[in-house]
């Protein structure tokens, strides 16, 4: 107990008191005016943890000269402070004794004050100043009055005392949305108390992201914690993702997209229609897309790269076939060739270009010709024209797509070495020309008057000639 003394001496006088409690308000009933005794205010709201003040009030209906109660409340809501001397005796000399507090039963004894000396009031003031701690569950407590009484210098006075209460409140945690997304609160609650710790954890949707805390929380970190110490209010923000298209192309032609546009957002539909240019045809789609449908439709759900494959539907084209031969023609190889030329071009390139050779046998001989570098290909015949006679000739070409495309036929004659003077019979021309040189000699094969391509004019290239006479080989 604490007493704040100005005088040394107390004075109390009692008096004869009628009681009766209605509603939770106890009245005394004296003789004459009621003397008020009240809880200010009346109802009061506080937050878990927060420390308040409530005073007791007085209206005097007579002269007063001292006033002395008990408090109850709530322990476990409330936690009484302290008790300090009010106004209502200020200029009196005055004996104030502060109370006992017991916060284990919730109660507050002994509080009284009295003016040292002559001296009364009537005028309205506040007894006492009452300083609380809120407890961290909420609730109501009841502030209840009771022994309350009030004198005059010689007696009590009827007075009527009006209670009060106080709630503990707690907190409340709003969570609000911009974008797509949700958030969940860990405890999941309506209301918390103080210091209570929630995890709150943003949830995109499909094609957004968590961008951000606003309001009482900020930054990016997710899941995150809030410290409810009041009410709160958190923004999540999502914000929308945005998504490119890429489309690529093999071969030659283009894509058109509809819309066309450099990103998209989630579930965006893009129409893809496919051009292929001149010679070449649509084949199919790869990457982020399968099969050959021509226009075709993409849901971007994410970054997506397209293919178009364009194959090439034009047949080589073929020009220029030529062929060229030594200047002495011999059915030996060593000393006589044939070589044939052909320029050709494709969209691509040609995968394979074919010499077919009709032999004079009416047989076909089928030989790939050689690259000579910028689209020419060439065949030089080794073995393929070793036989007297006429042949036909023509090229065909296949390039990777499987397009073929042929030349016109072409003819030519490889004479017999006995037909000295290629007119397609042997006569008496042929043995002329021969003994015309007879004896001369040169390098194997030199002309045609060489037989037997041995280097000498003799009488053994007559012989070959003669067992010949009077053939034809070109028919």
């Amino acid at each position: 107990m604490t007493i704040y003394s100005k005088s040394i001496s107390a004075v109390f006088f009692a008096g004869m008191m009628i009681s009766a409690i209605v509603l939770g308000t106890v009245i005394t009933v004296g003789d004459e005016g009621d003397t008020l005794i009240s809880i200010d205010p009346v109802s009061k709201t506080v937050s878990p943890g927060e420390t308040f003040t409530v005073d007791v009030s007085c209206v005097p209906g007579q002269q007063i000269k001292s006033f002395e109660f008990k408090l109850s409340f709530n322990a476990s809501l409330l936690q009484a402070n302290s008790v300090s001397e009010g106004d209502i005796f200020d200029g009196y000399t005055t004996f104030f004794n502060d109370g006992t507090i017991n916060n284990t039963a919730g109660t507050i004894v002994d509080i009284y004050d009295l003016i040292v000396g002559a001296g009364t009031v009537s005028g309205s003031g506040t007894l006492v100043t009452i300083s609380f701690t809120a407890g961290l569950t909420a609730g109501v407590s009841y502030l209840t009055l009771t022994d309350a009484g009030v004198t005059n210098a010689t007696e009590y006075l009827p007075v009527i005392v009006s209670n009060g209460n106080v709630s503990v409140e707690v907190y409340t945690l709003a969570v609000n949305t911009v974008g797509n997304g949700s958030v969940t609160k860990n405890p999941n609650q309506a209301t918390y108390e103080y210091n209570d710790v929630v995890t709150l954890t943003a949830s995109a949707n499909a094609g957004w992201t968590f961008s951000s805390w606003g309001g009482n929380l900020s930054g990016n970190q997710n899941p995150t914690t809030i410290t409810m110490t009041s009410n709160k209010v958190v923004t999540a923000t999502f914000t929308q993702n945005t998504y490119t298209l890429t489309v690529n192309t093999v071969g030659s032609g283009s894509v058109i997209k509809n819309p066309s546009q450099a990103t998209y957002v989630y579930n965006d539909v893009v129409t893809l229609t496919a051009s292929a240019n001149a010679g070449w045809t649509f084949s199919s789609w790869s990457g982020d897309l399968s099969g050959s449908q021509n226009p075709k439709t993409i849901t971007i759900n994410g970054n997506k790269v397209v293919t178009a494959t364009f194959a090439d539907s034009a047949a080589p084209e073929i020009n220029d076939v030529v062929a060229a031969t030594s200047t002495q023609l011999d059915t030996d190889p060593a000393f006589g060739w044939v070589n044939i030329t052909v320029d050709v071009t494709d969209n691509v390139a040609a995968d394979g270009i074919y010499l077919i050779i009709t032999n004079p046998d009416e047989s076909i001989t089928n030989v790939s010709m050689n690259s000579g570098g910028s689209n020419t290909y060439y065949y030089r015949s080794s073995t393929a024209f070793s036989s007297s006679g006429n042949y036909s000739y023509f090229v065909w070409v296949v390039d990777a797509e499987g397009n073929g495309n042929s030349s016109d036929s072409f003819a030519f004659s490889m004479p017999p070495n006995w037909d000295v003077n290629n007119d397609g019979n042997q006569n008496i021309l042929d043995l002329v020309s021969v003994s015309n040189l007879y004896g001369q000699d040169g390098s194997m094969g030199w002309i045609r008057e060489d037989v037997d391509n041995n280097g000498i004019i003799q009488v053994f290239d007559l012989v070959l000639i003669s067992n010949h006479y009077g053939q034809s080989w070109w028919d």
